[in-house]
């Protein structure tokens, strides 16, 4: 990891406009769950059935932008950069989730019959706040990704206090111990949430990512635009036949008479890899203009993920009890204006809260080497 050739950090116009749309599938995909379970109605031919793997996209992103935000450090220990490493992930992660948990606890107690059962135990609450694994999934079910998305981060922040011949092996065995996860019989489950974490089969598309950003860093691909195109279309291409059960959530393959299970870091951790490759790719060598709206929904996106599946959920509640949604009609309609009002609240609370609480925390925390005005 040491000598490695200098590079102009540029803006990754592409990857920001993803990071958007990504948001916006996640969005999509929930309508269209919540109006099926609530409503008894399809959301737009149930096309966005594969909105999940906007949460791929996410996994690969956060290790291209570990590895690409901290290049010139990697192989440098310091414990120094260990702890700022950490504060930095710390503040972008935390308040937030944690005021929009605070939010939707406030609204529990008021419309308790909006309350799972366990949903307001203190146990169950200050494992939610923490990010810690359990069983179930936080109070914000979103929470799940954030938790991979720690532990990422705990992992990767030991690159700055581990010797390079004590890390690399960690980073493999935690790989090959995911691998286990794609045999039958091996899978662990939800009784044993903290060793789920440790072996889910999801942490390889962290690796994708990383992968991504070394190969963009180092190697001048000269088929970054196939590369980018080929991304694209097999995600799109993955994404429609699973929305319409051609490619099922998990698909068994024999081998060798040893059954592997296929999950979606095959069908689109790897179409994700291929994007951001591509993506990051086209970014470095000429740069990429995105529309201003792109770019703004891509900065909100953490925003639009917290906050839109409450409301979403509430939402379609709502409906239900004002006996609404009762026609594919109505409930198309419904689920436009749920679709609006989940991503203008996203935005509303990225541009008055989020944006204000994270800056004045990086201000705080922060030592800055540089005058207040320079970009973290």
């Amino acid at each position: 990891m040491h000598n490695k050739a200098p590079f102009k950090r540029v803006q990754l116009n592409l990857l920001q406009a993803f990071r958007g749309i990504a948001a916006l599938l996640v969005v999509l995909f929930h309508v269209d769950q919540l109006s099926n379970e609530n409503l008894n109605q399809p959301f737009l031919f149930d096309f966005f059935q594969f909105g999940s793997a906007g949460v791929d996209y996410f996994l690969v992103l956060s290790g291209f932008v570990a590895i690409y935000a901290h290049w010139h450090e990697l192989g440098q220990r310091s414990f120094k950069k260990f702890k700022s490493f950490l504060t930095k992930r710390f503040i972008r992660i935390y308040p937030v989730y944690w005021i929009v948990s605070i939010v939707v606890i406030a609204f529990l107690f008021v419309m308790p019959g909006f309350a799972k059962k366990g949903d307001l135990t203190l146990e169950f609450l200050g494992k939610s706040f923490l990010l810690f694994p359990q069983s179930e999934a936080p109070l914000l079910d979103v929470g799940w990704t954030l938790i991979l998305i720690v532990f990422f981060y705990l992992i990767f922040s030991l690159v700055f206090i581990l010797p390079l011949r004590f890390y690399l092996p960690l980073v493999v065995l935690l790989m090959l111990a995911s691998g286990t996860q794609y045999i039958q019989g091996l899978a662990v489950t939800n009784e044993y949430p903290v060793l789920q974490l440790l072996t889910n089969s999801l942490n390889p598309e962290f690796a994708l990512g990383c992968l991504a950003a070394w190969l963009a860093l180092t190697r001048n691909l000269p088929q970054r635009k196939s590369i980018f195109i080929a991304g694209s279309t097999l995600f799109l291409l993955v994404g429609i036949l699973h929305a319409y059960d051609v490619i099922l959530d998990i698909e068994p393959l024999q081998l060798f008479g040893t059954t592997l299970l296929l999950n979606r870091v095959f069908f689109f951790g790897i179409p994700c890899f291929l994007l951001v490759l591509g993506a990051a790719s086209l970014d470095l060598n000429k740069g990429t203009e995105i529309p201003q709206s792109l770019n703004y929904l891509g900065n909100a996106s953490y925003s639009i993920y917290l906050i839109h599946s409450p409301v979403v959920s509430a939402m379609t509640k709502l409906a239900v009890k004002f006996n609404l949604g009762n026609s594919p009609i109505q409930a198309l309609l419904i689920g436009f204006l749920i679709l609006a009002i989940a991503l203008t609240l996203g935005c509303l609370f990225y541009s008055f809260v989020e944006q204000p609480i994270v800056g004045f925390l990086r201000q705080r925390l922060i030592k800055r080497k540089t005058p207040a005005k320079s970009a973290v």
